[in-house]
Parts: structure tokens; C-alpha cells; sequence
């Protein structure tokens, strides 16, 4: 397989330059590049919509645009580029429509976790979340040393499954959690191996610049 293009970004100090994942319809833009003011809006937007935020085992937010942005602000500084790699997700043209990550990926069992989030629901259905996680899955194993990756959704989120499953993730168990907003319930955990992934999942394309945020 056809590994992503990965694009460094420049950067205005000694900090490690940041690299983009370029797939043929997205951009994966690490969180290090920055934010502009109407991107943050626009991820207020999705973390106070209640049936998007359920979506990823969360509760929609009741605070101010200010006490958002200097929440996320904090939150993305506390994860630190050894232990998680955060991505902002653009369509080609440059415009955001979600976020995704790979988490731990300094577990000594040479693992990770992935979590992805369309915000734009007019980016729905267009297979945009299953390129996302082929890039992602391909930046753990190429890029990151990670053996195998893993994530967890819901039995009724069929559309991620779907998503994951092109990917090449496979169901390998459920269990059963308590969380404030769905109570008590089933999730599914899917889970993909180095060199489980098949041709199809390739996404590479063109490498494509953007300015910085």
C-alpha cells in the first residue's frame, strides 16, 4: 500500500515541525499548527450540539465561546506529542469539518487508540471518515512504530462502523460501561493489526499546501 503523504508545515520556532497527513479528499492538520478564531467557533458549534456530542461518549457543553476556547486551548497543550498526535480534519479546500487522533501512542504494548469526529454533517456519507482513519491507521504503523490500533464506537453508529471496517478495523469484543450521559451500555471495540489493512484503504494523493492557522 501506497503510504499517505505526509507534509511539513513551517513553523516560526525551535518546536518540532509539524507534519500533515494529505489524503485525496482530506488534509489531517496537527493541532501544533494552530487554530483561527472561526475554526474555534466552528468547534463550539459541534461540542454544544447534543446529538453530535453523543455520538462520541460526551455531554454538550453549556458554557461561553470564551470559556470553550480557553478550555480547549488548555486541553490540547496537556496532550503532549509524545503521547497523543491530534489532527484537525479539512476537506481540500481547506475548510474544517472535524477532528481525530491517535492516543497513547507511547504504550509499551506498541499500541493506540483512535477517536475521529465529523462535525459537518454535510460531510456525512461521503466516505471522508474512512479515509481519515486509513490515514491515521497508516501514520501509527509508518510513521508512530504503533503494531496495532484500536478504537470504540457504538452497535447502533452503523455509518462509523461502516467507516472503520474500510479501514480495515474488525469488531473483536463489546463491553459493558457506565458514563453519565447514555448510563449503562454496550460499546464495540474494533481493532486493526500492521499489515491487516487492505489495498483499498490506501489514500494517499498529491501533497497539498495550506497556511498555517
Amino acid at each position: 500500500m501506497t503510504p499517505p503523504v505526509e507534509e511539513r508545515l513551517p513553523t516560526a520556532d525551535a518546536r518540532p515541525v509539524p507534519t500533515a497527513l494529505v489524503g485525496r479528499q482530506t488534509v489531517l492538520r496537527p493541532y501544533t499548527a494552530g487554530f483561527t478564531e472561526a475554526e474555534l467557533e466552528r468547534l463550539y458549534r459541534w461540542a454544544c450540539d447534543a446529538d453530535l456530542v453523543q455520538l462520541t461518549s460526551g455531554m454538550p457543553l453549556d458554557v461561553s465561546f470564551e470559556a470553550f476556547k480557553a478550555m480547549f486551548e488548555a486541553s490540547a497543550a496537556r496532550h503532549s506529542a509524545s503521547r497523543d498526535a491530534l489532527f484537525a480534519i479539512l476537506r481540500a479546500d481547506g475548510g474544517l469539518i472535524g477532528r481525530a487522533g491517535l492516543f497513547g501512542v507511547d504504550r509499551q504494548d506498541g499500541s493506540a487508540e483512535l477517536g475521529v469526529v465529523i462535525g459537518d454533517r454535510r460531510a456525512w456519507n461521503r466516505g471522508l471518515g474512512r479515509e481519515v482513519a486509513a490515514l491515521l491507521v497508516r501514520h501509527a504503523f509508518d510513521t508512530l512504530g504503533r503494531d496495532t490500533v484500536t478504537l470504540r464506537t457504538y452497535p447502533d453508529n452503523v455509518r462509523a462502523r461502516r467507516a472503520f471496517a474500510a479501514a480495515g478495523f474488525r469488531v473483536v469484543g463489546e463491553r459493558r460501561r457506565f458514563t453519565l450521559d447514555r448510563g449503562l451500555h454496550t460499546e464495540v471495540e474494533m481493532r486493526v493489526r500492521r499489515g491487516d489493512v487492505p489495498p483499498s484503504a490506501s489514500t494517499a494523493g498529491d501533497p497539498r499546501r495550506f497556511p498555517p492557522a
